[in-house]
């Protein structure tokens, strides 16, 4: 009796709330240690780290590198510590009350491969093309991804409801390794179900069309060609360090300072630069700066920064705005300034 009373309350709820609370707290520490797919991966912050100590002493710069690296701001600053609490805070959130919204890309994958199957489709990959077609699933995944990322990051820019969300990714006034994972959980949970029902598509198209021999070549389990792009200086996107590849490159591949720009708080900055690892999507879009030198000054969102060193406006103020933004859409309009607008097109 008492061991049956001890086994219900080990798998009561509120016990497995607390270990899945723990396991969320400790999964940065993971994700740095062991996480390929991880933007903070100690591997990319180490060469990152190297790349930045490496242009720093060719360009001679007068601040030592010591001192950009180990700024106070950069790491102990109220910007910085945020940073903290939401790298801790967003997997706890996946783990325990945001884990029914987020998408998995197993089941969209597999209803892909049913779909195909019962219409016809369907394929087995031979040994001479299985090398081609897996780095050819590679290759896709990998671009799809980066294409919807900026698509789901324009779309966190243009419509106002959603930027309100987004602002506290902007809201941070200095940039480290961390701020790359600085979002309001609704941001996680609308890009994240965008690009898992990507994932899941693209992979059940090549497994219906090639079987599901294929495999995704991957490097410390992150796709080959995402780690490539984080291994040449993608953690330094947010970091103090201004690392250009120049215009040839910037072209095609977006740099540390050209995602610096995107969180400049010049106004001329403003809605540039949404790419992760690709700039082609940005110049399609009309959207690519490609800096002349040095060009920004400081990061933020203007005036409003200084309220999300609040915690409480972090997470609170995003959910009010938005909702006022979209109650607004639709009020009537005053009825003298309908009548007004009457006369005035008369």
């Amino acid at each position: 009796m008492i061991a049956t009373s001890l086994i219900d309350w080990l798998n009561s709820t509120v016990v497995q709330t607390v270990v899945l609370t723990i396991t969320g707290a400790l999964q940065p520490v993971l994700d740095f240690f062991v996480d390929g797919n991880s933007r903070f991966y100690w591997m990319y912050c180490a060469t990152g780290i190297v790349i930045a100590a490496y242009a720093h002493y060719k360009h001679k710069e007068a601040q030592s590198f010591q001192s950009q690296l180990f700024d106070r701001n950069v790491w102990l600053s109220a910007s910085a510590i945020n940073d903290y609490i939401i790298v801790v805070m967003t997997p706890v959130l996946r783990l325990t009350v945001l884990s029914a919204l987020l998408i998995n890309w197993k089941p969209v994958s597999a209803w892909v491969v049913t779909t195909l199957h019962s219409v016809g489709v369907a394929g087995s990959v031979t040994d001479s093309t299985a090398i081609a077609l897996g780095i050819a699933l590679t290759l896709t995944l990998f671009v799809i991804d980066d294409g919807l990322k900026w698509l789901a990051h324009y779309l966190f820019h243009a419509v106002p409801e959603l930027w309100e969300f987004h602002k506290v990714h902007h809201s941070a006034e200095h940039l480290n390794f961390i701020t790359a994972d600085r979002h309001h959980p609704v941001e996680v949970i609308a890009t994240s179900a965008l690009t898992a029902s990507a994932y899941g598509l693209v992979n059940g198209v090549f497994i219906g069309l090639f079987g599901d021999q294929l495999t995704v070549t991957t490097i410390m389990g992150a796709n080959a060609f995402l780690f490539v792009f984080n291994i040449c200086g993608g953690a330094l996107r947010h970091s103090p360090f201004w690392i250009s590849f120049g215009p040839a490159v910037e072209k095609w591949i977006i740099s540390p300072a050209m995602h610096q720009i995107h969180h400049s708080d010049k106004v001329e900055h403003y809605d540039r630069n949404y790419g992760g690892s690709l700039a082609v999507w940005d110049r399609m879009a009309g959207s690519l700066h490609i800096p002349q030198g040095r060009e920004i000054e400081a990061f933020g969102i203007g005036e409003e920064t200084k309220d999300f060193r609040s915690l409480g406006v972090i997470l609170g103020r995003p959910f009010a705005a938005s909702y006022a933004i979209f109650k607004d859409r639709f009020k009537k309009p005053d009825a003298a300034a309908a009548r007004a607008a009457e006369h005035a097109s008369a």
